[in-house]
C-alpha cells in the first residue's frame, strides 16, 4: 500500500483531487509553508464549494436551437404512434413468432462479427470447466420474470409487502428475511434502493452468488428490504388511478422524496420494531434518500449509517451535443419526443425477440453515445444477464426532471413553469447524518464528486482511498478542526474506483474487492 498518510488539517484539495493525491506526490501543490502543503481555509468553507475539473463553460448551442426544435415538433408525432404500435404488438404476439424474430437477429448478428457469438463462447477461461453449470444459470437468471426467481435459483427464499404512500400509490418491498434462509438475526436493517429506470432485482443478478451484496448482507444476519419506485414493474398501482391514465405518470424525483422513501422507510421501522436502519442506494436511489432527508427532517433520525454508491445527484452534461442541445434549450422537448406518460415502454418488445449478444450491443452503443461508457469491466457473460434486468419503466417527467437538473447545474426540484425559480433541495444543511460511505468510478460521466461533497454538511473526519484492480493503492486521512479541538462525531469515507464507470459498480468484476468489502466494513 503506497503513500498512507494520515494528516490533521482543513481541507484545501476537491474531493476527486484528494482520492488522486492518494497515489502521488504532495510537492508542489500551492499552500502555505507547513509540511503538508496545504493553505488552511475557515471550516465553514470546508464543503461550501462547487469544485471543477478543467473549465466547466459549455460552447452555446443557439445556431442549433431552431433545427433542433423542428426536429423535436416533426419527430415526436411519429416516435409516439411507433411506441403505441410497438407496445401493442409486443402483448399479442405469439411466441413462435418472438422466437422467429430472434432467430433472424441472431442470423443479421453473424454478419457483424467473424463468426457466430453463441453463449459458450463467451465464457472466460476461467470458468470452462464449469460452462455447463454456468450456462444453465445464465439462462435461468436471464429468464427469470421476478425477484422470487432471481432469489430462488441463488437459494435464497424472498417476501413481498406492500407499501401504501400517503398520494396513494402501491410499492412493492422485496425483503430477505435471514431467518426464513437459515440464518441468525442480527436484529438490524437494511434498505436498498435502485436507481432510474430499475427495478429491486438489479442487486441480485450477478452469475456468482457472493457478488450479490444483499445476500451476503443477509448470510450476516441483516433483514434486508429492496425498495421499488413508482412507475416500475413491481409498483405500478394507485388506489384512484389506471396505469393508461396520463395522472398516474405525473411524477418526478420530488414524489420519490415527498411520498416513496418516507413510505418505505416508516413501513420496515414500523414492521421491525426499531428506530433506525442502514439505507445503500445507486445512481438515483442515492439522489431520491438525500432529497428526501433534506425536506424530511425526521427521517435523519431513522437513519445510522448511509451508503451512496456511484451517486448522481448534478450531472455535469450527456456526452451527445444532439440531447445536451436539448437539455440547454428546453428539456421539456422531451415531452414532445414521447409523450406525457411512460417513456419507452417498447424495450420489453426489443428484449423479447433480440438475440442476447446483439441487445448486448443495442445497450451498449446508446450508452456510449450518451455517457461515453466502455462497458469494459463488465464481462459479456454478466452482460447477458444483467441487461436483460435493467430497463423498467418510469414517467417521461422523471427525465425531464433530471434534464432540468443538467441545465441548472443545481440539485433542484421539478420546474413546472420558466417563470417560476424552483426550490433547491437543501442538502448541505438539513441533513444530519453521522455516518456517510461513497463508492463512485472515476471515469463516471454522471457523478460530479466535487459537487456532490459540497452539497453535503461538513465532515470533521475525511477518509479517502483509490481502489486500482481490486487493490488499495492510496490512502489519505483528514481531520478538521473547529475551534482548535477535533470533533470526530461525523465521518464521511470516499473510495474512487480507478478506470470505472457507473454500471460498472453494480456489475463489474471485482465486485467483492470494490464494492461489498467496504461496505460490509463500514456497515
Amino acid at each position: 500500500m503506497s503513500n498512507q498518510m494520515p494528516e490533521t488539517r482543513r481541507r484545501h484539495l476537491s474531493v476527486s483531487e484528494e482520492v488522486e493525491s492518494c497515489v502521488r506526490p504532495l510537492s508542489g501543490i500551492k499552500g502555505d509553508s507547513s509540511s503538508d502543503g496545504y493553505k488552511s481555509e475557515d471550516a465553514s468553507q470546508t464543503n461550501g464549494r462547487i469544485f471543477s475539473e478543467g473549465g466547466s463553460h459549455e460552447t452555446s448551442q443557439r445556431p442549433r436551437d431552431a433545427t433542433i426544435s423542428e426536429i423535436g415538433k416533426i419527430g415526436s408525432v411519429f416516435i409516439i404512434i411507433l411506441e403505441h404500435v410497438i407496445s401493442s404488438i409486443t402483448l399479442i404476439l405469439p411466441t413462435p413468432l418472438i422466437d422467429a424474430f430472434t432467430s433472424l437477429s441472431r442470423f443479421i448478428f453473424s454478419f457483424f462479427k467473424s463468426s457466430e457469438v453463441k453463449y459458450d463462447n463467451l465464457i472466460s477461461d476461467k470458468h470452462i470447466s464449469m460452462k455447463d453449470k454456468v450456462l444453465s444459470k445464465l439462462d435461468k437468471l436471464k429468464n427469470s420474470q421476478n425477484f422470487s426467481q432471481i432469489c430462488h435459483l441463488n437459494g435464497f427464499e424472498a417476501e413481498s409487502h406492500l407499501v401504501h404512500t400517503q398520494d396513494g400509490f402501491k410499492l412493492t418491498l422485496h425483503r430477505l428475511k435471514p431467518e426464513n434462509n437459515g440464518y441468525t438475526s442480527n436484529g438490524k436493517a437494511v434498505y436498498f434502493q435502485h436507481g432510474l429506470l430499475m427495478t429491486s432485482d438489479v442487486w441480485c443478478v450477478m452469475l456468482n452468488k457472493d457478488d450479490n451484496l444483499p445476500f451476503r448482507l443477509c448470510e450476516q444476519g441483516y433483514d434486508v428490504f429492496l425498495g421499488n419506485n413508482r412507475g416500475n414493474k413491481y409498483s405500478n398501482k394507485h388506489v384512484g388511478f389506471s396505469s393508461d391514465e396520463r395522472k398516474f405518470w405525473d411524477f418526478s424525483i420530488d414524489e420519490f422524496a415527498m411520498y416513496d422513501i418516507p413510505s418505505s422507510i416508516d413501513y420496515i421501522l414500523k414492521l421491525k420494531g426499531i428506530s433506525t436502519l442502514t439505507y445503500i442506494g445507486f445512481s438515483q436511489g442515492c439522489s431520491q434518500i438525500l432529497s428526501s432527508v433534506s425536506i424530511n427532517d425526521d427521517l435523519n433520525h431513522k437513519i445510522d449509517k448511509l451508503v451512496l454508491i456511484a451517486p448522481a445527484t448534478t450531472p455535469k452534461r450527456l456526452s451527445n451535443w444532439l440531447l445536451n442541445s436539448i437539455i440547454n434549450f428546453n428539456p421539456e422537448m422531451m415531452y414532445l419526443l414521447f409523450g406525457r406518460k411512460i417513456l419507452m415502454k417498447s424495450v420489453i418488445f426489443w428484449r423479447k425477440i433480440t438475440y442476447p449478444p446483439m441487445f448486448i450491443q443495442l445497450i451498449d452503443l446508446p450508452n456510449k453515445i450518451l455517457f461515453d461508457w466502455n462497458s469494459v469491466n463488465i464481462d459479456v457473460i454478466q452482460k447477458m444477464v444483467s441487461y436483460y434486468h435493467l430497463y423498467s419503466t418510469t414517467s417521461v417527467k422523471c427525465v425531464v426532471h433530471w434534464f432540468q437538473i443538467i441545465k441548472s447545474k443545481r440539485f433542484q426540484m421539478y420546474q413546472e413553469k420558466d417563470y417560476f425559480e424552483p426550490f433547491e433541495y437543501p442538502t448541505d444543511t438539513r441533513i444530519d447524518i453521522s455516518k456517510l460511505l461513497i463508492i463512485y468510478g472515476m471515469n463516471d460521466s454522471l457523478v460530479d464528486i466535487d459537487t456532490l461533497v459540497s452539497q453535503l454538511p461538513a465532515f470533521n473526519k475525511q477518509h479517502f482511498t483509490q481502489i486500482k484492480d481490486g487493490k488499495v493503492v492510496g490512502r489519505r486521512e483528514v481531520v478538521i478542526k473547529e475551534n482548535g479541538e477535533g470533533v470526530d462525531d461525523k465521518e464521511l469515507n470516499v473510495f474512487g474506483i480507478y478506470g470505472h464507470e457507473h454500471l460498472d459498480l453494480l456489475w463489474g468484476r471485482r465486485q467483492q474487492e470494490n464494492v461489498i468489502n467496504n461496505v460490509l466494513d463500514f456497515i
